[in-house]
């Protein structure tokens, strides 16, 4: 009976070995920075109006005088036929322009309208820029391999939960066996 409880102390010795190896964690700390920027800004905004345009340009067109009465009714008849294929007019919004060529009047006549316009300037009067730097640790499990002590302690205490497992199958079956 001593001799059981004997294997019975060994056994868990040796289950406490194999099991203890290498089943505390190692932790390691690792630094992570955490930055935090705050901005804080005045800013001042000058909005400038500009007032819409209207504007009209007449230009009078003088006829050829040379005294020589053909040549003069040829040249004004070209210019008539050559300013009147500029009669143009564009609209884009509030704007638009208009080119006209009146042959009773003999003038060219130019019409435009602007729209009026806004600019914005925004100056920044004062800005503050406040960094905030922290240090935080934070623990990260680190898997390292097993060290040649700890492989040899693991070997150990499976040799010995075999042997004594061997030993209370030979003790069972020496108690229990039919011959002996």
């Amino acid at each position: 009976m001593k001799k059981l409880i004997h294997y019975i102390v060994l056994f868990f010795i040796s289950s406490m070995v194999l099991t203890s190896c290498s089943s505390a964690k190692k932790m390691k700390q690792e630094n992570i920075l955490l930055k935090t920027e705050i901005q804080k800004r005045d800013n001042i905004k000058n909005t400038f109006i500009n007032k819409a345009v209207d504007d009209k340009l007449i230009t009078p067109i003088t006829q050829s005088q040379t005294g020589n009465v053909v040549f003069d009714s040829l040249v004004n008849a070209k210019v008539d036929e050559i300013l009147s294929k500029l009669n143009t007019a564009k609209n884009s919004g509030d704007n638009s322009y208009k080119l006209i060529y009146d042959k009773l009047k003999k003038q060219l006549e130019f019409y435009a309208q602007i729209a009026q316009t806004q600019n914005e300037n925004t100056v920044v009067k004062h800005e503050k820029i406040k960094t905030i730097i922290q240090v935080k640790k934070i623990p990260v499990l680190v898997k390292e391999p097993l060290s040649k002590l700890e492989k040899i302690l693991i070997g150990l205490g499976i040799l010995a939960i075999l042997y004594i497992g061997f030993k209370i199958v030979i003790f069972i079956r020496k108690k229990s066996s039919v011959w002996a």
